[in-house]
């Protein structure tokens, strides 16, 4: 049966994934982990905010995935704990949330990524742990909600300009340790296929890594900043390039509706949007790779 023997080759490769994370985080501390971005970071503020309506019983904990999510993995490794910032923790992200503006959501909204930022730094009186590890990520949400019609250059611009202006307001608060992902190719979602708009999301998924690039590249930071960039695009790539030799039995369907029990789907998104926890575990290893990599 080939999914009950992708299945334990997915597992197997969990494993050794949470074994690499261990030995790589091993040489490193950081104080604390604090994190800034959309539904692949939030790790119950969105559950909180919505009394445990979103994401909803098929998700795991106030996650949007069949698990626990690689901001988890990355907090084990380094041994720290990360929860909501709603329940006093150090996870500012939100499910839902644009890097460009906030998003309204009933009488309130979602804060955008920058005023994530700003309210962290508004809660420690300016000032950033040098000895922490911050993580600033998004703009997925901002493609798949853009109106018809949107230029894939102003959008991109201004997804990355976002996210820069937020680690530079990091950076120059104290911050000396910050993780940034490359946006992975949001044109491969399933989302992006089902609704028509798969060109245009890798065309401003190109433009966002471009010019958040130059950016990065433009800022004057302290000799004694370090910023690590994981490399999520060309990770999605290879995986869709051979999904097999990651243990992923489908990586275009999403396991939800078809398979709501977590155990029993092996495939690369557990939603329309989001990875399962195998996807979620591979992600960890490359932040933690990206890391040592300095």
């Amino acid at each position: 049966m080939r999914t009950l023997s992708t299945l334990r080759a997915t597992v197997t490769t969990a494993a050794l994934v949470a074994c690499s994370i261990a030995a790589h985080a091993a040489a490193s501390s950081f104080d604390a982990i604090y994190v800034f971005g959309d539904s692949y970071c939030d790790v119950g503020n969105i559950s909180i905010a919505s009394g445990g309506a979103i994401p909803g019983p098929l998700y795991y904990k106030g996650r949007f995935s069949n698990g626990y999510i690689w901001i988890d993995h990355l907090a084990g490794a380094y041994g720290v704990t990360v929860t909501p910032s709603l329940a006093g923790g150090t996870d500012y992200a939100f499910g839902g949330a644009e890097v460009t503006a906030p998003v309204p959501e009933g009488a309130q909204s979602i804060p955008s990524v920058p005023d994530q930022v700003a309210l962290y730094l508004e809660q420690h009186n300016g000032k950033a742990d040098p000895h922490a590890l911050y993580i600033v990520e998004g703009g997925g949400n901002d493609i798949l909600n853009a109106p018809a019609g949107t230029s894939p250059q102003d959008l991109g611009g201004e997804i990355a300009f976002g996210l820069a202006a937020s680690v530079e307001l990091l950076e120059r608060a104290g911050a000396r340790h910050l993780l940034v992902p490359n946006l992975f190719d949001v044109g491969k979602l399933p989302a992006a296929r089902l609704t028509g708009i798969s060109s245009f999301a890798t065309a401003t998924t190109l433009v966002v890594n471009q010019q958040l690039n130059f950016w990065l590249l433009l800022e004057s930071f302290s000799p004694r900043t370090h910023i690590y960039r994981p490399d999520a695009f060309d990770w999605l790539q290879a995986v869709f390039a051979d999904s097999f030799h990651f243990g992923f039995n489908d990586v275009t369907d999403p396991c939800l509706p078809a398979s709501p029990l977590p155990s029993a789907c092996s495939n690369l998104f557990w939603d329309v949007e989001h990875p399962t926890i195998f996807g979620h575990s591979m992600l960890a290893t490359l932040a933690v790779q990206a890391i040592h990599q300095q």
